[in-house]
């Protein structure tokens, strides 16, 4: 079980062993499959030359036997009885029609000597033929000089018979064509020259070979037989082909299978490493991602979602509207978005929605959504982008808290400022008070009601006029969230004016009017815009209080168009320098050596709350020009 299981491991950590070694197995089949077949049929081709040239030999060998019979016979019948020429050669005649490769007879004995045909007598020695004497039997002579030509000695006593053999004639008559057709055969001597051979093909293209001792010759000859390579069969082709086409397909498609896999394991490692990558990126994400199909069912959430709304993803996943984290009592709001969104009517810009944690708190926040589209181009669903803006809320409260306190305590310090001011502008009503309320007792002595009504109607305008002053005070520096209505510039001009003409006059500063008729009503709150004109007023004033005497000027203007109303303040100060102007209404920066620097900043943010607009301009003869706008 063990070494199952270790093959198995490493079976698994390569692949491509089981594969390979089946190739190799495949192809060793099949080359020892063909040279099993090409030893088989070299075998059998040899075994096929060794029969055929065994019966060439026996072929040759009978018809030299039958030769031999027949000139032995001869040389017999010229012992017993002399023969004449005549009968000799037409016996000589028989026997070379017989055999054809025969050129020549010499007979010769102590009587006669008798020749027919060409006969190689001068090359055969006394001691050959008393050699063939002796041994009483047919010999064979190879000549040295005639080349292809052998000498057949037969001797009986006195006589001696000498026949000349061609040997090509002898292998041109006795070889068959389909032999020589298959075959090239030669005789060679004892040195191993050729003397005759046969053969219909002259190409030099041989395989097997084969020699044997060729005995009805003697003298050492050899018969050597060699086989043609003939042109391969057209089945024997075609099968040869088709394995070997075969055994090129499958090295193929083993290389091309190899490829693909290593292409798709490429890929898939690829992709694995990719969805990690995104995987671990959604991850991180601290922007939540919900995914929709197109009936509004989940299909994916990711961490950060999970831990906005405080589901799991197991308990979010294919669930339908309503959703567990909607808000019940908002449920119709939900819906609402809901069907906008999946509709394809989602703003491009997001929408705020508040869901409800599973804890029970609440969480703030803005969802981005678009289509979700596949790889063919086809909307599958829809892709939402949640962004949790809880603590972006929660510090837009608390900015919109401190600007707003930011704006009570600019209104205190303003105050403070004008304190002794005010104190001033209070004193003279309670002092014409305290002057009438005296007369008024001597006259109420005097028994003079005339009088007495006159002056207690003057207490009553005075007293009148000091409570107009603190209510204006009251208004001003109570801290109240904005209140709109339809108002006057030129009355919230006035007011400031009223507030800021003590302080100018103990510093010595002239105020100039120079408001529009018929300025049409705007719609702000009254209150907040009369700190911005006292603010501008009293800006300019301590602009104008650091100049001479004759410099001492501060105007105040309204105008009006058809986009709007607006209010200038302009002074004779100093002016703003450069490297100032782009910080003037910075929050917490002052050119004042006892300012806050909030003045100005919470001036444009109320002009800004209005849709309205604060900015500045030099003066052409030194001084600053302070614009205001709001819309009609």
């Amino acid at each position: 079980m063990h070494l199952l299981t270790t093959i198995s491991k490493r079976l698994s950590a390569h692949p491509w062993f089981v594969p390979r070694l089946a190739l190799l197995l495949f192809v060793v089949t099949v080359l020892g499959l063909f040279a099993y077949l090409r030893h088989g049929e070299h075998e059998e081709a040899r075994l096929v030359l060794i029969n055929d040239v065994l019966w060439v030999e026996q072929n040759l060998r009978f018809v030299l036997g039958q030769s031999e019979e027949r000139l032995a016979a001869l040389l017999e019948q010229a012992r017993d009885s002399d023969l004449s020429e005549a009968e000799f050669r037409d016996r000589a005649r028989l026997i070379i029609g017989a055999n054809s490769a025969i050129t020549g007879i010499h007979l010769s004995s102590k009587q006669q000597l008798l020749n027919y045909g060409q006969v190689l007598t001068n090359e055969v020695s006394r001691d050959a033929l008393l050699l063939t004497r002796s041994n009483r039997r047919p010999s064979y002579i190879v000549p040295s000089q005639s080349k292809g030509m052998v000498a057949l000695l037969i001797a009986d006593h006195d006589q001696e018979l000498i026949a000349t053999i061609a040997l090509p004639q002898l292998l041109q008559q006795q070889v068959p064509w389909w032999f020589a057709y298959k075959y090239r055969l030669a005789i060679l001597n004892a040195d191993g020259h050729e003397l005759a051979s046969k053969s219909s093909i002259t190409a030099d293209d041989e395989n097997l070979s084969y020699q044997l001792p060729f005995d009805s010759l003697g003298s050492g000859m050899l018969l050597r037989i060699t086989a043609y390579r003939h042109p391969t069969g057209l089945v024997q082709k075609l099968l040869t082909a088709s394995v070997v086409a075969l055994a090129l397909i499958v090295l193929f498609s083993w290389w091309r299978l190899r490829r693909q896999m290593q292409a798709r394991l490429l890929a898939e490692n690829a992709l694995r490493e990719e969805h990690a990558f995104r995987t671990a990126m959604e991850d991180s994400l601290s922007v939540g991602m919900r995914a929709r199909d197109m009936d509004g069912r989940i299909v994916y959430v990711n961490p950060a979602f999970c831990g906005m709304v405080g589901y799991s993803a197991e308990e979010l996943i294919g669930k339908l509207p309503p959703y567990p984290y909607w808000k019940q009592e908002d449920i119709a709001g939900h819906q609402a978005q809901n069907d906008i969104v999946l509709s394809g009517l989602a703003p491009h810009e997001g929408f705020e929605s508040m869901v409800r944690h599973r804890d029970g708190h609440l969480v703030a926040t803005r969802v981005y959504t678009t289509p979700l589209i596949d790889a063919t181009g086809k909307q599958r669903g829809w892709m939402s982008s949640v962004v949790d803006i809880t603590a972006l809320k929660a510090a837009e409260a608390r900015e919109r808290e401190q600007e707003e306190m930011l704006r009570h305590t600019g209104k205190l310090i303003t105050m403070g400022e004008m304190a002794s001011t005010l104190a001033h502008e209070l004193n003279q009503p309670l002092m014409a008070m305290s002057n009438y309320a005296s007369a008024a007792r001597q006259f109420a002595n005097q028994n003079n009601q005339e009088m007495l009504d006159s002056t207690l109607s003057k207490i009553a305008g005075q007293a009148q006029r000091a409570a107009a002053v603190v209510k204006r005070i009251r208004e001003f520096v109570q801290k109240r969230t904005p209140l709109r209505s339809y108002c006057d510039l030129n009355d919230i001009a006035s007011n400031a004016f009223e507030l800021i003409d003590a302080s100018a006059r103990s510093q010595g500063v002239r105020l100039h009017f120079n408001l529009a008729a018929d300025l049409p009503q705007i719609h702000a709150d009254e209150v907040l815009l009369g700190q911005v004109v006292l603010n501008l007023l009293r800006n300019a004033l301590d602009a104008s209080g650091e100049q001479p005497q004759s410099r001492r000027d501060v105007w105040l203007a309204t105008s009006c168009d058809k986009d709007g109303v607006y209010l200038s303040v302009c002074d004779r100060g100093a002016g703003i320098p450069p490297e100032v102007a782009n910080r003037l209404f910075d929050a917490f920066f002052t050119t004042k050596s006892l300012g806050m620097g909030i003045g100005l900043n919470i001036c444009r943010s109320i002009l800004e709350q209005h849709q309205g607009k604060l900015w500045f301009e030099a003066h052409p003869q030194g001084g600053t020009y302070f614009y205001m706008s709001l819309p009609r």
